[in-house]
């Protein structure tokens, strides 16, 4: 069984987090669409310029794992987003395996980061650690933004990878 996260969404942790009922991949992918919309709507907004300004969205956000900053380069279609999750891997108790895609804009990239727990009704230490998923993007980073999808800010990103 795969658990869905949208990254950016919450602080909170756990290896056995469960979709709010209603909540899907298509639906995590939507709001990450419309978080890239609204950036791209500040960019215009901006004239093309940077700092931009992104008015985050009226709802409130689903659960989820927050994006804290990215590694890559302008050149390169490879990235890789730091989050807080499960201490090991899957195959460990309380653990989870970690894959992400991305969402994309001529002025941003969003990724949704899907997390595979360990099976099992385990009770799990709130405890987080400082996890990476690796992604190919369409086309090279560039000078686009990564965002965190929920409030549609951008995290800092690194060269390197």
């Amino acid at each position: 069984m795969a658990v869905v996260l949208l990254a950016g969404c919450s602080p909170e942790v756990s290896g056995n987090s469960a979709l709010a009922k209603g909540e899907s991949l298509g639906e995590m992918r939507q709001q990450a669409g419309e978080a890239l919309a609204r950036y791209d709507q500040a960019v215009v907004d901006a004239g093309g310029s940077a700092p931009v300004t992104v008015t985050p969205p009226a709802w409130n956000s689903p659960p989820g794992l927050s994006i804290e900053s990215a590694t890559g380069t302008a050149v390169s279609t490879r990235l890789s987003v730091t989050f807080t999750g499960a201490r090991g891997p899957a195959t460990e108790s309380c653990g989870a395996d970690y894959y992400a895609e991305a969402v994309e804009s001529a002025n941003a990239v969003v990724v949704i980061v899907i997390a595979q727990p360990h099976g099992g009704d385990e009770t799990c230490a709130l405890a987080g650690y400082v996890r990476t998923a690796t992604l190919n993007l369409a086309q090279p980073l560039g000078r686009r933004a990564v965002l965190e999808a929920c409030q549609g800010q951008p995290v800092p990103v690194t060269a390197g990878g």
